[in-house]
């Protein structure tokens, strides 16, 4: 028989668009209520269709005319753009009726029908496999998921809908794009679980971030999860101190007398005229969820009983691991600010410095105070001082 078929064949391949989603059982969309989707009536999955490419295709000889009737054993091959051969079945004893014959292809997978571009090849008894190969086109809806699908998995194993990308980097290469245009009230995606593992995995195989979550401003990203669990984010926390955690500088040889108040605040009587010294032990994480914590800002909260006397200094200090190379080795320290300004407002207010250097913590170098040197030009004088706030920002890594 060899030579009797020719490549003069119509071959009408009907993909069933389930095949072209994976072999998943497509259904109505359900109505969602208050908190998400909600079950209506019978909501018991039912069974998988099958996974089988009906073919029907009709035989000619090189005249055009219909093969003659018969029993025939029939090849279909199934082949990517670059020849691959993907999948194949052979039906035997197909019964050919005017050139017209019907067969399935049942060992394809969803792995196989992904996208790309394929390819049917026809084989009659033992002869070789009719050329060309035809193309196979996707029916309409194919080309996207019907509006509201709704696609289950009710196999012991396997993923509901598997996407899968290598079109390159970045948004335009992106494996799954999901986007709510409602500006109201739109959310793009809402991920539920029943069971007692987790409603969200991600997982990264190379050393970038987990996640990346991104703001509308169309800068870069605003956090981040990266592969060793720390957090980076734009954020911005705060600490606050009660000025009832200051203490006299006792360095010094001009001190003052410190009146706690019940609400938080401290009352600096000077015992004489001059600078007075106190300060304020910070206690802030240095490196917060695996990230270290930047020092941006730093403000007093204050008044003072006269304008004639005033703060007139604010230092802020990090101390160093190392000691000092002296005598006494007691630690070394890092000035984050020096700031000479003088700030005599009588009525309660608050004004900041800002680092400009050595101010990103880390888990060895934390410990941060704030000296305020106080001048009184009057021993009758008195300042209050509300307390101070610290202003972190999260260093970022990248």
């Amino acid at each position: 028989m060899k030579g009797k078929w020719t490549i003069r064949i119509s071959i009408l391949v009907m993909l069933l668009l389930v095949l072209v989603v994976g072999f998943a059982w497509a259904q109505e969309p359900q109505p969602s209520g208050e908190g998400g989707l909600q079950p209506q009536g019978n909501v018991s999955v039912q069974a998988t269709v099958d996974a089988v490419i009906p073919i029907q295709g009709r035989l000619t000889d090189a005249s055009g005319n219909p093969v003659r009737d018969g029993i025939y054993n029939i090849t279909a091959s199934i082949y990517g753009s670059g020849g691959t051969l993907l999948c194949s079945d052979t039906d035997n004893n197909v019964e050919v009726s005017n050139g017209l014959f019907n067969m399935d292809i049942d060992s394809c997978t969803s792995a196989n029908l992904n996208g790309q571009q394929l390819y049917l090849g026809i084989q009659v008894d033992s002869d070789a496999e009719m050329t060309p190969r035809k193309a196979i086109y996707p029916v309409p809806y194919a080309w996207s998921l019907r509006p509201g699908a709704i696609i289950s998995n009710t196999a012991a194993s396997g993923h509901g809908l598997e996407v899968w990308s290598a079109a390159g980097g970045g948004k335009t290469g992106t494996a799954m794009w999901v986007e709510n245009t409602n500006t109201a009230n739109g959310i793009a995606l809402w991920a539920t679980t029943h069971g007692t593992d987790a409603t969200l995995i991600a997982s990264n195989n190379n050393t970038s971030p987990l996640i990346k979550g991104f703001g509308g401003d169309g800068g870069e990203d605003e956090f981040r999860l990266n592969n060793d669990g720390s957090i980076e984010t734009k954020a911005d926390s705060y600490i606050f101190v009660p000025g009832t955690e200051a203490t006299v500088d006792t360095g010094s040889a001009d001190t003052a007398v410190l009146q706690h108040r019940f609400s938080g605040y401290v009352v600096v009587d000077p015992s004489s005229t001059g600078t007075k010294w106190i300060q304020f032990g910070v206690v802030l994480p240095s490196v917060l969820y695996g990230q270290p914590v930047k020092v941006e800002e730093v403000t007093i909260f204050y008044r003072t009983s006269n304008a004639a006397s005033y703060i007139d200094r604010t230092i802020v200090y990090r101390q160093k691991a190392t000691g000092q190379p002296d005598f006494y080795d007691y630690p070394g320290y890092y000035v984050l600010v020096d700031d000479d300004t003088d700030h005599q407002e009588t009525l309660y207010t608050n004004y900041s410095v800002t680092p400009i250097a050595d101010n990103i913590l880390s888990a060895d170098e934390g410990f941060i105070s704030v000296r305020l040197g106080l001048y009184f030009s009057n021993a009758g004088h008195s300042i209050t001082i509300g307390g101070v706030r610290l202003r972190l920002g999260h260093h970022h890594l990248y």
